[in-house]
């Protein structure tokens, strides 16, 4: 301790011998006069909570709702502000990204995706669109990069592209389309 510390700490005993010595009764008499003057109403049981936590208990059900309430306030949150559309692979535009375009004729073809390395191989997230001559099109932002792809008709059938000069094993006894894409475009296909 420092000087001022020690000279602090005298002060306060100090004052503290000089004050009167109170009757214990006073603290009875006072906690009575606060308890009389509670208001009866909605706000005595919140107060009782703050006071002594002990007395209110929570029902499980209560508890079980306030977490749900939560979970979906949650997911509320983390929504995106907008829908995007289905054919979008890429939010961000960034120097490595090159748009690249694919094409798929397929007359007959009621719907027509395309499925890779670049969108988790989800058959469903990029959907292309036919033009008048059956021919179905997308133009794809892709990193940098080896992927491998294949078009998916009409929910079921996976479809190797035609025009495509790389090919690689899929692991399943098949094989996938290959693109590579520099940073001045496709480099091979």
């Amino acid at each position: 301790m420092t000087e001022f510390d020690h000279r602090l700490d005298d002060a306060a005993r100090a004052l503290g011998e000089r004050l009167p010595n109170l009757d214990a009764r006073l603290d009875d008499a006072v906690m009575a006069t606060v308890r009389q003057r509670r208001r009866p109403g909605r706000g005595r049981a919140g107060w009782r909570w703050f006071v002594e936590p002990r007395s209110v208990r929570v029902r499980p059900v209560w508890a079980a709702a306030g977490l749900a309430a939560a979970a979906a306030l949650v997911i509320w949150i983390g929504r995106p502000t907008h829908d995007a559309p289905p054919t979008v692979v890429a939010s961000q535009r960034t120097t490595d990204t090159v748009y690249v375009h694919f094409a798929l004729t397929s007359p007959a073809a009621h719907q027509v995706s395309i499925a890779g390395s670049f969108n988790g191989w989800d058959a469903a997230a990029l959907s292309l669109r036919k033009d008048v001559n059956g021919v179905w099109e997308a133009t794809v932002p892709l990193p940098v990069g080896e992927h491998r792809y294949q078009f998916v008709v009409d929910g079921q059938r996976w479809v190797k592209d035609p025009s495509a000069q790389s090919e690689a094993d899929d692991g399943f006894g098949g094989t996938n389309s290959v693109i590579v894409v520099g940073p001045k475009g496709v480099v091979r296909s």
